[in-house]
C-alpha cells in the first residue's frame, strides 16, 4: 500500500522517500549523470596528486643511489661542537663493523638475496654490516662537508679510518 504525502498532493513516494520535483544537477562536465566518469575523473586527480607527492618525496634524508649523503635539517643547522661529537661517535661506529661484517661473513646469509649477493657478488657483497658502512661512511663525510662550510675545525677522517678502510676493502675483496 502507498503513502500519500500531504504536501505532495496526488504524489506516491517510492520506498517512503518523498519527491521534491526538483531537477538533480548533473554531476559530471557532460552535464549527465555518469558515474563511470566520476570515478574515471576521481582515478585521475589520485594519479596526479601521487604524482606530486612523489615528486616531493624525491629528495629524501639519508644515502642516495649516487652515493651521496642528504643530512637532515638539525644536522645542517647545528653547531660545530655538536658536529664534532656527532662524526666522533660515527667513527667509533665505523671502527666497530670491519669486525661485525667479518662475523657476519663467516655465519649462514639470513636471506636468499643476501646468500645471492655472496655467491655473485655486488658492491656490498651481501653483508648487511658493509651496507651500514658504505651509508655511515657517506654520514660522515657530509656531516664533515657541513663542518667545513662552517669553518668548523675539521676532524680528520682518513687517518682515523684507515684501517676500517683497509679491512673493508679486504672484506669485498674476498
Amino acid at each position: 500500500m502507498a503513502r500519500i504525502y500531504w504536501f505532495l498532493p496526488g504524489r506516491e513516494a517510492d520506498i517512503g522517500v518523498p519527491h521534491f520535483n526538483a531537477p538533480f544537477m548533473a554531476i559530471t562536465l557532460a552535464q549527465r549523470a555518469d558515474v563511470k566518469s566520476v570515478r574515471k575523473f576521481r582515478c585521475l586527480m589520485l594519479l596526479l596528486v601521487a604524482a606530486h607527492l612523489s615528486g616531493c618525496a624525491a629528495v629524501s634524508v639519508g644515502l642516495q643511489t649516487d652515493g651521496r649523503y642528504v643530512l637532515e635539517r638539525n644536522e645542517q643547522s647545528a653547531d660545530c661542537q655538536s658536529l664534532h661529537k656527532n662524526i666522533w661517535g660515527r667513527i667509533q661506529i665505523l671502527k666497530g663493523l670491519p669486525e661485525k661484517a667479518r662475523a657476519e661473513q663467516q655465519t649462514a646469509p639470513p636471506t636468499a638475496s643476501s646468500l645471492f649477493g655472496r655467491w655473485f657478488g655486488g658492491p656490498n657483497k651481501g653483508l648487511a654490516a658493509i651496507q651500514q658502512y658504505d651509508r655511515e661512511r657517506a654520514h660522515v663525510n657530509a656531516l664533515q662537508r657541513t663542518m667545513i662550510d662552517k669553518k668548523c675545525v675539521a676532524v680528520p677522517l682518513d687517518t682515523e679510518l684507515v684501517e676500517a678502510d683497509a679491512e673493508i676493502a679486504r672484506i669485498r675483496a674476498n
